[in-house]
């Protein structure tokens, strides 16, 4: 690939953790750091070396940078309210990846997908930390006939510094958390929006219902009459151990297998924070991406992450990084 990758918000909390990730794993790639707080940005630029500050603005066209800004990629770690920032890559025929963006959001991006298919490679990851549960997902509806329910579980712990956030991306919208129940698209509210879960350890937590891109990548991919995603907070399984702080998710699966009715329970915990795992998985994502993985660069065309990799590459990267991966298959 020609040009530099942009990071929009990549001074945030998460924005800053995927920058880390993408260096780690691509010394030789020039980035563009982009933010609000140019200080911030020349600051990450200098740490991590072969990069550029750049001052930005999702607001406005080219997202306010100049003509002359040599962009071969671009990365929205923030939400791209505008769409500023998808646009500027379909003019630009570069590559575009957002994390920041949700479910009941997806309309506006596919209106400019739809109207311009062959211009860009999009990838709309705004999944739960950027798709590891679709990779848990996949991995675990192995050698199943068919899968009747996914039932997740995400717990988030109250000290990590992106979990007040977290919970607070759930009101978005307002009109309730998609969910498929019985086959048909629902959206829960009220008591239908709650639920008891239980964390890695057995402790029953309550949750309320959430609606991250995985619901409808969960739906595609197993063609499940019951999906529903359930998020909660407290103290995580690993903090319990005297561990780290952390996050995990559950995945419950209910299928069947030669005419049996199989149980499937798989389970993911990181241990080095909400961001850290978003960013990672989101690197992995733009890797696979732009070619950088092994494989050849995306062609222009509309893309969920669990298109752009094995779970097992995907997973195993991750455990690489220091997850706790358990797949069960019985």
């Amino acid at each position: 690939m020609t040009g530099k990758i942009l990071f929009v918000g990549g001074t945030g909390v998460v924005g800053e953790q995927m920058v880390r990730h993408f260096r780690e794993r691509h010394r030789d790639m020039p980035v563009l750091i982009g933010g609000r707080n140019i200080h911030k940005a020349a600051a990450l630029a200098r740490h991590v070396g072969l990069a550029e500050a750049v001052q930005v603005d999702t607001a406005q066209p080219r997202l306010g940078l100049g003509s002359d800004a040599d962009v071969g990629a671009v990365v929205m770690v923030v939400p791209d309210a505008g769409l500023q920032g998808l646009r500027y890559a379909l003019d630009l025929g570069r590559p575009y990846l957002s994390i920041g963006n949700w479910l009941v959001e997806v309309g506006g991006e596919m209106a400019h997908v739809i109207r311009r298919p062959s211009a860009s490679p999009v990838v709309l990851s705004s999944h739960w930390h950027a798709g590891p549960t679709v990779f848990l997902a996949l991995a675990s509806m192995t050698g199943l006939d068919a899968v009747h329910s996914i039932h997740v579980s995400a717990i988030v712990d109250d000290l990590d510094p992106t979990g007040p956030a977290a919970l607070e991306d759930m009101d978005l919208g307002g009109a309730g958390a998609l969910a498929f129940r019985k086959g048909r698209r629902v959206w829960l509210t009220g008591a239908d929006a709650t639920r008891d879960i239980r964390a890695i350890d057995g402790r029953t937590l309550s949750a309320a219902a959430f609606a991250p891109y995985d619901i409808v990548s969960l739906q595609a991919a197993s063609g499940a009459a019951d999906i529903r995603f359930d998020l909660a907070s407290g103290i995580s399984s690993s903090r319990l151990r005297h561990g780290a702080v952390g996050t995990e998710v559950i995945l419950d699966i209910a299928g069947e297998r030669d005419g049996r009715r199989i149980i499937r329970r798989s389970t993911l915990e990181f241990t080095r924070g909400q961001a850290s795992l978003t960013g990672l998985s989101a690197t992995l994502s733009l890797s696979a991406l732009l070619g950088l993985a092994g494989r050849p660069a995306f062609p222009a065309g509309l893309y969920f992450p669990e298109q752009l990799m094995e779970p097992e590459g995907f997973l195993g990267a991750l455990e690489q990084a220091g997850a706790t991966v358990t797949i069960d298959q019985t």
